[in-house]
């Protein structure tokens, strides 16, 4: 692990997921590649100092590398110097070695996903939201739902999207004059843009389209685009535009719209109160019962005391 690499020097030998490459011309005018690797411990720089025939094929963003190198120290910075390469198919190892991934398995995920698309009653909702989901489905079931702050971890986005569902279906039983279907759509369409606004699962950044876009207004345009495709009632689709659009509650955080209808105002208090409980949980994760957190930005940077059982 890398954790365990980092303050040593000589020989290692490993399996590691490329977080980063970057390709760069030494003084000397030879092409080098910069790499970060990274593991469920931690990350670490390596350098590559020869590129060989391959390797730019195999040194990839997400890619699992067996690794084999000097570990060193340089300026004062652990780094490991790269010395031979093979590709490892992701299928021969447990990815929660080198990634996060979301505290339930996936098949009770997608089987939960499935679940709740086929309780919506409205043929156009039904019809707008399992075609959306079905068309983007490896990227939904795979990406988080974000790259540092909340259920950063692989299926983090699908993870996230059902915990909003269930809780707005517990909400809708203590009050019925909530439309279900509406809040079921809503909770599972609301972030559909991240499918776009990131660039992979595994070591995420954001894409051109996220940064000059933002997932709000990609899943926006999702959504009508596809709305308009399989003829959707018209004010069934500016209802559930609206919800998406609002979902962050406020313009200055990125909604272009407040929230105007009670299913939208839900969704939004839903999706603030899951994000910041994801990052609490995250800052619980790192102090013992009885101490206080670092301050949370999420949270207006305040300390929050872990009482003790």
């Amino acid at each position: 692990m890398i954790k365990d690499i980092i303050s040593t020097e000589g020989y290692i030998e490993g399996i590691f997921m490329i977080k980063q490459v970057t390709e760069a011309v030494s003084n000397n005018g030879l092409h080098y590649l910069t790499i970060v690797l990274q593991d469920s411990s931690g990350t670490v720089e390596a350098k590559k100092w020869t590129i060989e025939e391959g390797d730019t094929e195999i040194i990839t963003q997400g890619s699992l590398l067996r690794i084999a190198g000097m570990m060193l120290n340089y300026k004062g910075h652990p780094q490991l110097k790269i010395t031979d390469i093979e590709a490892v198919d992701d299928n021969e190892v447990d990815l929660s070695k080198y990634v996060p991934i979301a505290p339930t398995p996936m098949n009770e995920l997608k089987a939960q996903l499935k679940e709740y698309i086929s309780e919506i009653k409205n043929e156009d909702l039904h019809k707008l939201t399992e075609t959306l989901l079905t068309e983007h489905f490896e990227d939904f079931i795979s990406y988080p739902a974000a790259v540092t702050v909340h259920h950063t971890f692989l299926g983090g986005l699908l993870y996230h999207s059902l915990s909003i569902c269930s809780q707005a279906l517990k909400i809708q039983d203590q009050y019925p004059f909530l439309n279900r279907d509406y809040l079921i759509a809503g909770s599972l369409l609301h972030d559909i843009g991240k499918t776009k606004e990131l660039s992979c699962a595994k070591t995420p950044t954001y894409t051109l389209e996220g940064n000059l876009l933002g997932h709000i207004s990609i899943g926006a345009m999702m959504v009508y685009e596809k709305g308009k495709e399989l003829n959707i009632n018209e004010e069934t689709l500016s209802v559930l535009l609206h919800m998406i659009l609002s979902h962050h509650g406020e313009l200055e955080f990125g909604s272009p719209k407040v929230p105007a209808t009670a299913e939208a105002y839900v969704l939004h208090s839903l999706d603030d109160l899951d994000a910041k409980l994801e990052c609490l949980r995250n800052a619980y994760d790192k102090i013992e019962e009885g101490e206080f957190t670092g301050k949370i930005m999420w949270m207006e940077n305040a300390n929050f005391y872990k009482v003790k059982k």
